[in-house]
Order: structure tokens, then sequence, then C-alpha cells
């Protein structure tokens, strides 16, 4: 065997060490050599023989103990490996290999770079050869707590294209996570973006990294980003999918790849398979390739007792109603969880949408559908159908979401409903007047139509940003007393009519994005006057129920929202 590259990365805060050599095998070993923890040989590691023909070796081994860690799952993004007794992997690279990583143990901590401590470095650094021996080494520093509980960021499409774009994410988007982190108990709190980083703009890729890079919160941790892959952080120059990936790949590492915390599985994969390029944006469709879905189940094969843990699927593109491409066989393999939650980004609105299979602990598979981080693109200061930029937080214990909420950006974490007055005209007398309760009605130039509904009439109409039809109820209260129930209207019932008068007058929109009406996030109730503007001593109170642990939130809101101006 013929060793001419080693790449050893030492994850426990020891910089990159790349080292060439050249050096044939000796044809005899000792067929029991002695496990010499500083046994260092070419075709010897930790006392295991590399066998001819593997060329992705290392070893992975405990920061305290100095031992080989044993049963660490290992992959180049293709097939899985464990490491033996010894600590040691060792396999032959696949075809398209662009990284050799491992999945980390839930006893373990995340490691992060040195000199850029909010970066999840779990893969190898360095360019892999399929012509020589390629060895990476991994240290990882046991977890301090094993409690299991642990926070989630979940954060859909920063999409940044312009230097402004990037500088609101700055300065926006990232201090307020710090802030509200800062400001409650959320115990380690980890990160993950779900693509669209950039907006087709590779020269912004720099700029990006270097944000999430070092996120300081509190005054002596940082939070890690993981990131998942969008359509639009392809390269549409390249000249096929892989090469279009090379981008993501070389900032944040593979595409496809899990980890493990507390008692929950964590998967993050590319569900955006591109098809041609104009030379600044893809066609893509949405889904797993066959070699994507091989991956997965061999990452689950990984998993021991399933269903007795949780497990929560990252990708960009929605899973809910899709058909082919392997989705409903991804979805099937998700059941063999608890408890399994879906979360997506990429339509730049909220939506929850709970899916017929059940996981094994009995509950239907949830997909939570996130707004985005830049909102409209950042043309304003709310998402497509209103609600505000933002982020969700999720927290987690053992094998299941005790608690989320949907954060706005710049915006209160209890605020999380508006109240409409349904006969409230928008833009009286501009270009593209609006009403809650007309069914249908036209905006902007080509001639669009924006989605109301007659029974908005002479009612109060309440937006929860990121409810459900399952886990959710409102309620109106006049001076303290309850005197109804709102009913919920169905997705595709209607569109934000407050939030698209806005689009259409005043940031003249004129496409149907701004009149989308997929997720209808709508309750209505009619008091006895007909006429929610001359109401007194009235307060809607949304309650929210998680599934998993039944807890309780409520939120309130006691004002109409007639300044949209303001609002959006």
């Amino acid at each position: 065997m013929n060793f001419r590259k080693i790449s050893t990365f030492f994850a426990a805060g020891a910089a990159i060490v790349i080292m060439a050599a050249c050096c044939e095998k000796n044809s005899k070993q000792d067929p029991n050599p002695d496990p010499d923890p500083d046994e260092n040989t070419e075709s010897i590691i930790n006392g295991t023989t590399i066998q001819e023909g593997n060329n992705l070796v290392g070893l992975i081994k405990d920061a305290t103990t100095g031992k080989g860690i044993p049963g660490v799952p290992v992959t180049d993004g293709f097939k899985y490996v464990k490491t033996d007794a010894n600590g040691v992997y060792q396999m032959t690279a696949a075809t398209y290999c662009r990284n050799v990583y491992y999945s980390l143990p839930a006893d373990y901590e995340v490691y992060t770079s040195s000199s850029a401590p909010s970066k999840p470095v779990f893969f190898s650094t360095s360019k892999i050869d399929r012509a020589v021996v390629n060895r990476n080494d991994f240290t990882l520093t046991p977890r301090k707590s094993s409690d299991g509980k642990f926070t989630l960021l979940m954060i859909g499409d920063p999409q940044c294209k312009t230097d402004g774009d990037v500088q609101r994410w700055v300065s926006e988007t990232i201090p307020d996570i710090q802030q509200t982190l800062a400001s409650g108990d959320y115990g380690d709190t980890y990160a993950i973006t779900l693509g669209d980083i950039i907006f087709d703009d590779i020269s912004k890729w720099p700029a990006m990294i270097s944000s999430m890079s070092r996120v300081q919160i509190g005054t002596d941790k940082y939070l890690p980003f993981f990131n998942c892959i969008g359509n639009h952080d392809h390269n549409a120059a390249a000249l096929n999918d892989f090469n279009a990936t090379k981008n993501f790949v070389d900032a944040f590492g593979p595409t496809d790849y899990s980890f493990n915390l507390g008692k929950t599985h964590v998967i993050v994969m590319d569900n955006v398979i591109v098809t041609e390029s104009s030379g600044s944006s893809w066609s893509y469709n949405g889904g797993f390739t066959a070699a994507q879905l091989n991956w997965l189940n061999e990452d689950l094969s990984q998993v021991a007792d399933k269903s007795d843990k949780m497990v929560i699927f990252c990708a960009h593109i929605p899973l809910r109603s899709s058909k082919g491409n392997n989705y409903q066989e991804v979805l099937n393999l998700l059941t063999q969880f608890k408890e399994a939650h879906i979360m997506i980004g990429h339509t730049h609105y909220h939506q929850n949408y709970i899916h017929s299979l059940k996981a094994a602990g009995g509950q239907n598979l949830y997909e939570h559908i996130h707004g985005a981080a830049c909102g409209a693109w950042w043309c304003s200061n709310s998402n497509v159908t209103g609600a505000p930029n933002g982020y969700s937080i999720y927290r987690i214990e053992g094998n299941q979401i005790v608690d989320w909420v949907a954060k706005g950006t710049n915006r209160p974490l209890d605020e999380q409903m508006r109240v409409y007055d349904g006969n409230q005209l928008y833009y009286e007398g501009g270009r593209f007047p609006l009403v809650w309760n007309m069914a249908s009605q036209k905006a902007g130039s080509a001639n669009i139509t924006v989605k109301g509904n007659t029974k908005f009439k002479d009612c109060f109409v309440a937006e929860v940003f990121n409810d459900d039809g399952a886990n959710w109820k409102v309620e109106l209260y006049q001076n303290g007393t309850k005197i109804g129930d709102f009913t919920r209207v169905p997705d595709g019932s209607s569109a934000n009519v407050a939030a698209a008068a806005f689009y259409f007058n005043v940031k003249n929109k004129n496409s149907t994005t701004w009149s989308n009406s997929t997720a209808s996030h709508y309750w209505y109730y009619k008091p006895a006057s007909g006429d929610p503007s001359s109401e007194k001593g009235w307060e809607a109170r949304a309650t929210q129920t998680i599934p998993s642990s039944g807890k309780k939130n409520v939120y309130s809101c006691a004002t109409l929202t007639t300044n949209l101006d303001t609002t959006f």
C-alpha cells in the first residue's frame, strides 16, 4: 500500500496538520499487534491493520482518555462504516467522495474550530485524493452534561444577494438571536440554517461564512451554526449539480450529514435536484436521488433504539404534498422513531403541515415550514404573507420537542398574532384598494387575483403567525370575560389581504408571490355589533398546545392593526 498523503485533523482545538509521505508498507505484519495508542505506522493505526485498497482511514479518540472510541459511524457521503474496538475506521472512497466525516455520538460535544468557534467541523478539510491513502483523525471531547436538554434554532432563508442584505442579516438577525438567547435559560443551543444562505451570487459566500463564524452568546459561549443547502446556494455557472455545490461544501462541509444530541438524531440533507442552468440560476426539482436514499438508509441503520428516540429531519424544499423523487420513501423511514419532525425553509411564509403517517410513538409526522430570516427578500420587515422576519426556537428534552415558538426579528418573543377589522378597506383611493371580506379582487398591473374571504365580513380577523388547525384555539374576551371562539379558515382560503395591499401599493410588487394563500393562518369572530372597530375592552387570546409535552402557550392581542406602512 502506497501512502502519499496523510491529513490529520484534531477536533479538540489543535490545528489541521497536513503531512506528505511516500512509504511502502511492510509486507509482513504482526497478526496480533499491540494496540499502542501512540502507534502510527503507515499500515497500522492504533493497533488496527489497514487493509489493502482502503484509502479513507483514521482514528477517532477521546480527548480525555486518549483512547480510541469504538462504534462511531463514519461516512464518505455514500456509505457508512463504524470505528472498531481501537477507534479506527477504514473504507474505500466512493468515486464522488469529497469528505470523510462522522455522525457525532450523543455523549460528545460538537467540535468547532478555534479560529471560528461557531463553525462545526466534523469532516475532513483537505481534498480527498482517491489515488492515495487519505488519513483523517478526529479527537472528540466528552459532553459535560448528559441531561438530554438542548435548544435548536431553525433559520429559514437568510438569502443575501446584495451587500445591503448581508448588512441587515448581520445587524438585525444575528444580534436578535444573541439578545434572545442571552435573555433566557436555553441551555446548550445550536442553530441550523435551512437553505438559501445566499441568493445565487457566490461572491457573498465569504461574508456569510464570516457572519456565522463567531456568534457569541453570553460571556463565554458561541453558537454553533449547522447549515443546509438550498436551491439558491448552488453555483449556476457550474456544469452540473455536483460541481454546483462545491462552494457550499468548501464553506460548510457535506450536504448530507447527521449528528446526535441526547436522544435526538438530527439529519440534514440536500433535497434540491437541479436540472439545467441559465448561467445565473438553476431549474430544479425537489427530492432525493437513489444514492441519497441509500445513504439515509445506512445512516439510520447506525441509530440504535429508534423507537425510543426522536428524529429531526432538515431540508430546504417542503416535503408536504410532494410526490416522486423518493419523498414517500424518506417519510416512511422517519416513522421508525418515537417522534419525528421535519424542518423546512424555502417558502418565505410559515406553514405547519401534519402528515397522516404516524411515528412509532403514535404521533403524526409534523412538518414545520419556516418563514424566512430575510422575510420578503429584505424588501421589508415581513415575510410574503405578513408574519415578521425571523427564526424559530425549539426546546428539546430527551426524545421530544417540549416547546417551540416563532421569533420575529426585533419583535417581542410573545408577539405571535395580529388582529384586523374584516371590514377595513386598505389604501382607499390608491391604485389597488383591498379588503379582507371580498373573495376575489385584483391588484398589480398583471391583474393578479388577491383572495379574501366573505366570512370575514363584520368580523375580527386574527392572524396567528405560526398556527396549525390541530393544536391551536383562539378565543375572544371582553372586559376579562370570554364571549366566544374564533373559527379558523382552512389553508388556501385567504391571502393576507393587508400584507398584499401593502406590497402591491407601497412596494410596487407585481406577481402572485405577494398574494399567496397556500397557508391561511386566519381566524374570525363576529361581535354582536358587527363593527370590530367600535368594540371596547376586547382581547383575542390564542392558545397553543405542544403535541408532545402538552405545554400550553397563551398569546394575546388587544389592538387592531390598521397602519400597514409601519406594520410590514
